[in-house]
């Protein structure tokens, strides 16, 4: 009966390969070099590991905080005589709801100048109040405290702007905001509050200051209130008009009809003219039509005291710059607004931190070429050092390939022979490279052991993010290439002639 020895011959180059790393190793005159060599791949490895670890890390830490910022995607108005939006519960809803959407805020910004006693510094001013983003400003903070509504002449700077203007916590400063109905309008405010984030860019732009000083001064709408005289007469007043306004005045008589009253102008007029209507509406708005002034109303409503007047607070308190939309996952940035984009209404558009910071996002995706080149260069190194090593472990054992050949191994068992005897070095070498890296990657995650300078580097720490799907693709295209390169030298050795190789050896 005819065995079948296929099977134990395929194997055969493996074991012999297993033998060769394994106890006849330790005598071996190329134990040395084989110990080089999976040093050399070990090191590779871990440099991979870490260089990937610290960009991703570096990468991310200086996108949220150009996200705190910003924002990943901010709504907009297109209109441009009305750069403002107003303020949408059904539209926030929609936005909110989506599977990729994190948070919706409302935002409110100026172009501005942060004047002290001997500097003048060029800012963007941020309001800031119960429903905008502050968990970034939060965390910056290094003095005094986020201002409230109990707090409305305050504001934040950073540190580096505090140091320009040579100012200290709880000096006055002047904030003049540049656009509205007058153009420029100072405020004084009191420094409340110091943060720092360590990207000088931003911290040298950015000063926060309580939202409604910003609606009232951006003229994104009138306020009125109306005066009630002793006389019973009602007068108008107008707040946030360069331009001159209408006024509307209309009654809903004691049948609930709303009838127009032949009241002109502001007044005063007299309240006895419509006695026994149920109230006075009095709405406020811009003459000319193109202007940008949103209108308000006033309703006025008899009383046992006499006449009331009861304003709707100022049409500046619903309107905004626009709506910062936070994400939950940065990869699909496009999707999420084009999602986004389709949810709004006429007139209304979207811009992304992509297109909010071009110049920055540009640089950090350079930053992913320097992983590639030291990755690439582990891996030349990696194949220089185990090419090396393997011509020499053939060279030592060219006496046993001739005696294995003269027995009747083929070139082909013996060239697999050496090239799994190289992949079992590769593999350990892997594996002590994946616990040095790993190990100092988690070491500095959970410690900041190395410092660093934000001046230079945006960032106090050596910032870690530990990807493991992108580690592991790099590492088995690595190790796929550092394995196939093993087959060139290990074709040296279906070159050894068993009759030579015998007789050198006796």
């Amino acid at each position: 009966m005819k065995m079948n020895t296929t099977g134990r011959t395929s194997f055969l180059p493996r074991r012999l390969a297993a033998r060769l790393s394994g106890s006849q190793a330790a005598a071996s005159w190329s134990r040395p070099v084989v110990q080089i060599a999976t040093a050399g791949v070990a090191l590779g490895i871990a440099l991979i590991i870490a260089a990937s670890a610290i960009v991703h890390g570096f990468q991310s830490e200086v996108r949220d905080l150009v996200v705190g910022f910003g924002s990943d995607i901010q709504i907009l108005s297109r209109d441009l005589q009305h750069q403002h939006v107003i303020l949408n519960r059904e539209v926030e809803q929609r936005v909110v709801s989506m599977d990729e959407v994190k948070s919706i805020h409302p935002f409110f910004t100026m172009p501005g100048l942060v004047q002290s006693a001997e500097t003048l510094e060029g800012v963007v001013v941020k309001g800031i109040g119960p429903d905008t983003y502050q968990d970034m400003l939060e965390q910056s903070m290094k003095f005094g405290r986020v201002p409230t509504l109990t707090s409305s002449d305050s504001l934040v700077l950073s540190q580096e702007l505090l140091s320009q203007l040579d100012l200290e916590l709880g000096n006055r400063v002047t904030v003049y905001l540049i656009g509205g109905p007058t153009g420029m309008r100072p405020k004084t405010l009191t420094v409340g509050g110091v943060y720092e984030t360590g990207l000088l860019e931003y911290d040298a732009s950015f000063v926060f200051i309580p939202q409604g000083i910003i609606q009232q001064m951006a003229g994104w709408g009138l306020e009125a209130q109306v005066r009630i005289t002793p006389n019973s007469e009602a007068e108008a007043l107008v707040f946030g008009a360069s331009n001159p306004v209408r006024f509307e005045w209309t009654g809903v008589n004691a049948v609930a009809e709303r009838v127009p009253l032949s009241w002109h102008g502001s007044g005063p007029h007299d309240l006895k003219e419509v006695m026994g209507f149920q109230s006075v509406e009095l709405v406020v708005a811009p003459r000319s039509v193109g202007q940008a002034l949103a209108a308000d109303t006033v309703w006025l409503r008899p009383s046992d005291a006499g006449w009331e007047a009861f304003p709707a607070g100022g049409a500046w308190r619903y309107r905004a710059s626009g709506y910062e939309v936070f994400l939950n996952d940065h990869s699909n940035l496009g999707v999420s607004d084009e999602a986004i984009y389709a949810a709004l209404p006429l007139g209304w558009g979207t811009e992304t931190v992509l297109e909010q910071a071009p110049e920055m996002f540009t640089w950090l995706g350079m930053l992913d070429l320097n992983v590639e080149i030291i990755i690439g260069l582990m891996v030349l190194i990696s194949v220089i050092n185990m090419t090396s090593a393997l011509l020499i472990i053939i060279l030592e054992r060219r006496s046993m390939v001739g005696m294995l050949k003269a027995l009747g191994m083929t070139d082909g068992q013996v060239l697999r022979m050496f090239f799994w005897q190289a992949v079992r070095i590769i593999g350990r070498g892997f594996l002590i490279g994946n616990l040095i890296g790993f190990a100092l990657v988690v070491l500095q995650q959970e410690t900041g052991l190395i410092q660093l300078d934000p001046k230079a580097y945006y960032v106090d720490v050596v910032p870690i993010r530990i990807d493991l799907a992108y580690i592991f693709g790099i590492e088995l295209l690595a190790f796929i290439i550092c394995a196939a390169s093993m087959f060139l030298p290990a074709w040296a050795s279906m070159r050894i002639l068993p009759a030579a190789a015998l007789k050198l050896k006796n």
